[in-house]
């Protein structure tokens, strides 16, 4: 017993010497350090089990506008002011995102070493410039609208023909909204005959869409999901999008192989479902949780998709910041958006209803925007529209949580609820009938979907 108990002394004394002298390479320069309550291992487990909130704690521990979080050898610069964003986005070089492309690449698209070398050259440049390129407003885009929203109609449809005319329809908000999202989003790029029109592919691919992998243990999900692109990237239908073609055609020339080409066509599933479903998840929370705003929108239209978002970027050279912080190679930066958002020197202590909705950092920070924010915006509204106009949504016990709690585990920006909602879904009499979908084209470079 009293050697357990001295060995346990002993680790935890190590542990704490090991936080003392990895604190020692500190530059005076740099933001402040803010020590775990666990040596060494603290801020992971923290981020762990708070998400996006322990910024919040820790940030509140100084009175500084940035403070680092040390992570054995290596550290996060967390950014908690407004003021400083334009410094950093100015510093795009050698504060850059385009490295976690590159560990994306190897951890959710079991890049080869090959493909993990050629991602940490000009790829990831010529790669997002395409993506941009085809997801921008025009005809491409109009097309890849109109099939998601074609997708959005029919999954409807499918949910209001359930049962009899007459019978309420019991689903699980968050699992059918994943459903519609996959689906939808899915024809919009790929086409009608899309990787995951299997029900077993779309298991696969929400379980590992959801939490934590620390221990690998979703690879058999992975390989459900590989499978199904290897499939269909060996030869892209003709209803597939410029943006599919596009980041084939790139990726090809690159000098990556087929096999490769597939696994990394499958990351679109978490970079398009992973923060769209939530998104949804929300908007249809805020509207039906909220009887006045409901009834008003369907007097109306409905008008509102709000995504938030974390930016996330490593530290390519030594990086002075407002001639007041300095930034070490290798290390990362963190701007948690919620801290941002709730700055009272920009919102003064108003409560959050009074906050404009211009004041949120929506889809990223310049020049890293979200290059689907248009396609994500215009399939939240199309189903938001058809789901306020439709049907009525009831939860059992007929009261929405007002406080729901989260899922700090989930891989999206953007997070889930920790508890799924068992909803009623009932027809709405006056709109009964055949509906179709028609698509404007897009008039403008910088519609409303870039607000």
């Amino acid at each position: 017993m009293y050697e357990f108990l001295h060995g346990i002394a002993a680790l935890v004394l190590l542990a704490y010497t090991a936080e003392f002298l990895f604190s020692l390479s500190d530059d005076p320069r740099e933001p402040p350090r803010v020590r775990p309550t666990i040596p060494l291992i603290g801020h992971v487990l923290g981020i762990m089990r708070g998400g996006p909130t322990y910024y919040t704690e820790t940030g509140n521990s100084t009175s500084a506008e940035m403070h680092s979080l040390g992570i054995f050898n290596y550290k996060i610069y967390v950014s908690t002011s407004s003021r400083l964003l334009p410094m950093i986005q100015k510093q795009s070089k050698s504060l850059s995102f385009r490295p976690f492309l590159q560990i994306t690449a190897r951890k959710h698209g079991d890049a080869s070493d090959k493909t993990y070398e050629i991602y940490g050259g000009d790829l990831t440049y010529h790669l997002s410039h395409a993506v941009r390129t085809s997801l921008a407003p025009g005809p491409h885009l109009d097309e890849q609208n109109l099939r998601m929203g074609k997708r959005v109609l029919i999954e409807i449809d499918d949910l209001l023909n359930r049962g009899g005319p007459f019978e309420a329809r019991n689903i699980h908000l968050l699992e059918w909204k994943r459903h519609l999202v996959v689906q939808a989003s899915s024809c919009g790029v790929y086409g009608d005959q899309h990787p995951l029109l299997d029900p077993k592919g779309m298991a696969e691919i929400t379980a590992h869409l959801a939490g934590l992998d620390i221990f690998g243990k979703r690879h058999e999900q992975r390989k459900v999901v590989y499978d199904a692109y290897t499939k269909y990237c060996r030869e892209l239908p003709n209803d597939g999008s410029e943006l599919a073609r596009e980041h084939k055609r790139v990726i090809r020339e690159a000098g990556v192989d087929e096999l490769d080409y597939a696994k990394q066509a499958s990351l679109f599933t978490i970079t398009v479902f992973s923060n769209t479903a939530p998104t949804f998840y929300w908007t249809v929370w805020e509207v039906f949780s909220r009887p006045g705003i409901l009834a008003e929108i369907r007097d109306e239209r409905p008008s509102e998709g709000v995504m938030s978002t974390l930016a996330f970027r490593k530290v390519m050279t030594d990086t002075m910041l407002d001639g007041r912080y300095l930034l070490k190679a290798g290390n990362f930066i963190q701007m948690p958006g919620h801290l941002i958002h709730s700055d009272t020197s920009l919102w003064e202590e108003k409560g959050a209803a009074a906050l404009p909705p211009s004041g949120f950092v929506a889809w990223g920070a310049p020049p890293h925007l979200c290059p689907a924010r248009q396609f994500a915006t215009v399939e939240v509204l199309i189903a938001t529209a058809l789901l306020v106009v439709r049907p009525d949504l009831q939860p059992h016990g007929d009261a929405w949580d007002k406080f729901p709690a989260l899922n700090y585990k989930d891989l999206s920006t953007l997070l889930n609820p920790r508890k799924d909602v068992c909803i009623s879904v009932g027809v709405s009499d006056n709109w009964v009938g055949k509906w179709s979908l028609e698509m404007g084209e897009s008039r403008s470079r910088v519609p409303l979907a870039s607000g």
